[in-house]
């Protein structure tokens, strides 16, 4: 979008970031008598279909159109592995996409010859439901191109250097958020890395940052070359895997009212911010894929409707980890116990009680990861309607998930 030399190679009119609809754009052209149309590539099976059939459209009413990346460093088939095939596994695709895209030797210039037109966004959000509860996202995000850069700038300068650190720790709450702007183009990961080169700052905890661009980068080649990374596992055993059903425990899990805190904490902040904290989504998937042994797909298809920064590629990717059924994925016999989590990345709850807050009539933190150490008060909590039991044992039900996968194993 931002490249001198598309504006001098092309009679640019009108820049498309999503590929609308051919309707919505037939009239524009008709309207602005516009000549050209330029959009940022994506990469799934639908949306190339998508995009093949507007191109083709307006091609044949001699409107010019040329697609391009903004979306990602490399584009999917850009990194091969010495078999020309692309790569399974994470580590070794990023040490190679990295150099591939350090040798393009990108550089960031802002376009000022590239206007938009006047709009009047209203406030009413017409795809979302009647209800007000996203009304309070305004009080944590701030829309748009000049929101993601200060953001960016800002994280870069202040915090980058303690991510390895502090990028686990919820109740921290130091990790970039720079997520929603990627998803919507607000920002090109080229933009973010070729800041972060600018500031010389060199070190693990930069490294870190970088390489979770780099598995953003991973997901969509795996987007690009799987079948259909949000409905089938790559590893090709867990297409018989016996999941259980149960409306009541995936609508429990989506209340955020399982009984286990940070569960619930987590998926509560889904509510207030239509965010979640890195750490906590392994959390709550490793909860609803193995402690209750329902499908990852409810799980994908959960946060598809439900994150501000939702991402075909890196959410669906995200899940198949969780699940142990994608490519270099977390084995399944690797449970999150919610508990532990707790005590190591949010030890004094603080994260669990902002969102939790009923909970701080119990006397430590201990029991605030675990309400059912104290049964008589938890009991008290259940009876006024504040908090519930635990719908499952997570010793038992961590049990259950490992004979399931050891049935899938044989």
């Amino acid at each position: 979008m931002h490249s001198k030399n598309l504006e001098q190679k092309f009679n640019v009119k009108l820049i498309i970031t999503d590929g609308e609809a051919k309707k919505n754009l037939s009239h524009l052209i008709e309207k602005y008598k516009i000549s050209s149309l330029i959009w940022n590539r994506l990469y799934s099976d639908q949306s190339i279909k998508r995009d093949t059939e507007i191109k083709s459209f307006f091609k044949n009413k001699n409107i010019h159109v040329e697609t391009f990346n903004s979306h990602l460093l490399n584009e999917p088939w850009e990194i091969q592995n010495n078999s020309g095939q692309f790569f399974k596994v994470f580590t070794p695709y990023w040490k190679t996409a990295f150099k591939v895209y350090l040798n393009k030797k990108f550089s960031y210039q802002k376009n000022s010859l590239i206007k938009s037109f006047k709009h009047n966004e209203k406030t009413k959000i017409d795809f979302l439901s009647n209800r007000s509860w996203y009304e309070k996202f305004n009080n944590y995000w701030s829309p748009g191109e000049d929101a993601a850069l200060k953001k960016i700038e800002t994280y870069i300068s202040s915090h980058i250097d303690k991510y390895d650190v502090n990028r686990n720790r919820p109740d921290f709450d130091q990790t970039s958020r720079i997520s929603p702007h990627l998803r919507f183009g607000e920002i090109s990961p080229r933009v973010i890395v070729e800041k972060i080169q600018n500031s010389k700052k060199s070190n693990n905890a930069v490294n870190t940052y970088l390489s979770e661009i780099g598995w953003r980068e991973f997901s969509y080649s795996l987007l690009y070359y799987s079948e259909d990374l949000s409905t089938k596992p790559i590893n090709p055993k867990f297409k018989k895997f016996p999941w259980r059903s149960s409306k009541k425990d995936f609508a429990l899990w989506t209340e955020g009212k399982t009984g286990i805190p940070l569960v619930d904490a987590a998926m509560s902040q889904i509510y207030e911010e239509g965010w979640m904290h890195n750490r906590l989504r392994m959390v709550v998937g490793s909860f609803l894929v193995k402690n209750l042994l329902l499908n990852w797909t409810l799980g994908e298809q959960y946060f598809q409707k439900s994150l501000l920064d939702y991402d075909e590629a890196s959410n669906a990717a995200g899940w198949q980890w969780i699940a142990g059924c994608g490519a270099d994925a977390s084995p399944y016999f690797r449970v999150f116990n919610p508990v532990l989590q707790s005590e190591k990345f949010d030890p004094q709850a603080q994260f669990i009680l902002k969102y939790i807050p009923q909970l701080k009539i119990f006397n430590s933190s201990k029991t605030v990861f675990e309400p059912y150490l104290d049964k008589k008060l938890l009991d008290s909590l259940v009876k006024e309607k504040k908090y519930v039991n635990p719908i499952v044992d997570l010793k038992e039900s961590r049990n259950r998930a490992l004979d399931a996968y050891q049935q899938t194993k044989s």
